[in-house]
């Protein structure tokens, strides 16, 4: 499908998040990652994945609200497809594609690969997207919308609906990886999310669900879980679940990037930051009887992590599927 993108330099810096280089930077990739995923849609490239991460959120969910994200993460969408295969798919699409006033590359590095960009409206200096496709998500995805943004109206037509991996998943993961380190995107997204989506009856997010997910995620991190065609490999530097470690009170020296200063305006106080996650989620310690014991049976623990998994909402995981 063809569209008639209107875009000039002063759109972008309207709609960047600061006007510094960096804050252009910004702006011209949200831009394009907005034009290449509907690209991807209308080529039938993105019914492979589900979408998810930090640019999942900002897009699908709250928009000007949220911090700016480079990255693109998605899951392939069912249980058996390979990665690697819907990858190379990904990959052979993106790279050498002109939407609009953008040109797309992807760059390889020791087999991880990036999303380059190239625009009539300025060359992309200081930021770059990584490109991540991973195991199938444990819920059902579930389409959503974009969030409206002025700048929208340039593309020359509507962003269609995504499939999302969907929130308490998308949570429970980034508390997973806060379980081993302590990158400042997932710590705002997560504050983000608990300060727009309160803990109250009737509201979007099952943050009991969110915990049982955390709980079962940073178990999988650290021993690993497969299914026919599917692996969740064990993750870098794994530590079985604890509680009291994850709610510990961090400091600035805690955090392992403090990029976010780039990407969202005005910056957040880092200290700050910390102790709005601590706070928010206080509930990760009120672990149930079955989310207890697979913190402390650790490796024994897996048959009754794949009833817990087999248990979780739409049943993809169905006892005999997984090992």
């Amino acid at each position: 499908m063809t569209y008639a993108v209107r875009l000039t330099v002063a759109h972008v810096l309207r709609h960047a998040p600061a006007q510094t280089a960096q804050g252009r930077d910004a702006a011209l990739v949200d831009i394009a990652q907005d034009l290449l995923l509907r690209h991807l849609t209308d080529t039938e490239v993105l019914s492979h994945v589900a979408f998810k991460g930090g640019t999942a959120l900002r897009k699908l969910y709250a928009g000007a609200d949220g911090r700016f994200s480079t990255d693109l993460d998605f899951a392939v969408n069912g249980v058996g497809d390979d990665p690697g295969t819907v990858t190379e798919l990904l990959v052979e699409t993106i790279d050498g594609a002109v939407v609009g006033p953008f040109r797309f590359g992807v760059s390889e590095r020791r087999g991880r690969y990036s999303v380059t960009y190239d625009s009539d409206l300025g060359a992309v200096t200081y930021l770059k997207s990584q490109l991540d496709i991973g195991p199938p998500p444990w819920l059902a995805p579930e389409p959503r919308p974009w969030v409206p943004l002025p700048v929208h109206g340039n593309y020359g037509g509507p962003l269609p609906s995504l499939d999302l991996v969907c929130l308490e998943e998308n949570l429970a993961e980034k508390i997973a990886r806060l379980n081993r380190r302590t990158p400042a995107r997932d710590v705002y997204d997560l504050v983000w999310v608990a300060e727009r989506y309160a803990r109250r009856p009737g509201n979007l997010v099952e943050w009991p669900l969110v915990r049982r997910l955390a709980v079962l995620k940073c178990w999988v991190d650290t021993y690993g879980l497969a299914a026919s065609g599917s692996v969740w490999k064990q993750a870098e530097d794994p530590r079985p679940f604890d509680p009291d470690h994850w709610l510990r009170k961090r400091r600035r020296g805690d955090f392992d990037d403090e990029d976010i200063g780039l990407l969202a305006n005005p910056a957040p106080d880092l200290d700050d930051l910390a102790d709005a996650m601590r706070s928010a989620y206080s509930f990760l310690a009120e672990l149930d009887p079955d989310e207890r014991h697979i913190v402390e049976g650790g490796g024994a623990a897996r048959p009754d992590v794949l009833r817990l998994l087999a248990a979780l909402p739409g049943g993809r995981l169905g006892l005999g599927t997984c090992w």
